[in-house]
């Protein structure tokens, strides 16, 4: 008889595959730094303005001149607030008004005021476009047809074209009393004045003059005459250049 084997129960498989437990890196601890902000530095190189001081045809004299300035280097100035051509058209019309307006008409002297007002605001506009696109290169700067002011301490410059206040009727018949603005580093100056033939000055008369603290009497002129009158400063550096031509018809 046979003896019964033993039924003995294998062990179950484990249905659980091993796996490796790898701990999870800790998380890092570093923080982005925010990206830096560059600030702009404000331009040294500022322009010279004081554009309202001018003399209607010193004022349209500046404005051809800018005109030209930042209109002929568009590399320089691309996309100007203000059209160069429109500026130098504005310029055109002063001009043109401050003639009209020699025979006293009322409708002339309204449009030099306004295209007075006009070219000061779009030359003010363009000052600081020029001073913001030219990263204070003094080169770039110069071509913009603007004056910079100076920068600390330098040499002696070139004394500025002086310009005229205005010029009146004097106490007597056949006298003009002429009114000039001071300008920085003058030591003296010279008024000169001619009979005009329409546009054109005859010979010119040269007063010198020591200062221009109060009026200045020209004398012996002609009545009815229309004369014209400049002025020029003399500086450290020599003369500046005779200013543009204002006139008047003598009483």
């Amino acid at each position: 008889m046979s003896t019964p084997v033993p039924d003995v129960a294998a062990p179950a498989a484990s249905t659980t595959a091993a796996t490796t437990t790898t701990p999870a890196a800790p998380a890092s601890t570093a923080t982005t730094a925010p990206a830096a902000t560059t600030k702009k530095k404000p331009a040294s190189l500022k322009a010279v303005t004081g554009f309202g001081k001018l003399a209607p045809n010193d004022l349209a004299s500046t404005a051809h001149h800018i005109a030209k300035g930042v209109g002929g280097n568009p590399v320089y100035f691309p996309n100007p607030p203000i059209d160069p051509v429109a500026l130098d058209a504005s310029a055109n019309t002063l001009s043109e008004a401050v003639i009209a307006a020699m025979d006293g008409g009322k409708t002339a002297k309204e449009v030099v005021k306004k295209q007075r007002k006009l070219i000061i605001q779009d030359l003010n506009l363009l000052a600081v476009f020029v001073q913001n696109v030219t990263n204070d290169d003094p080169v770039i700067f110069s071509a913009s047809g603007f004056t910079a002011k100076p920068t600390g301490k330098s040499a002696p410059q070139p004394v500025a074209v002086p310009s005229f206040r205005s010029l009146d009727y004097g106490a007597n018949s056949g006298q003009i009393a002429v009114y000039v603005k001071k300008v920085t580093g003058a030591k003296s100056y010279f008024i000169r004045y001619a009979v005009m033939n329409g546009t054109t000055p005859g010979a010119w008369t040269t007063v010198p003059i020591a200062t221009v603290q109060k009026a200045i009497t020209i004398s012996g002129l002609t009545p009815t005459m229309i004369y014209g009158f400049q002025v020029q400063a003399l500086g450290v550096l020599g003369t500046s250049d005779w200013s543009s031509t204002e006139t008047i018809v003598c009483a």
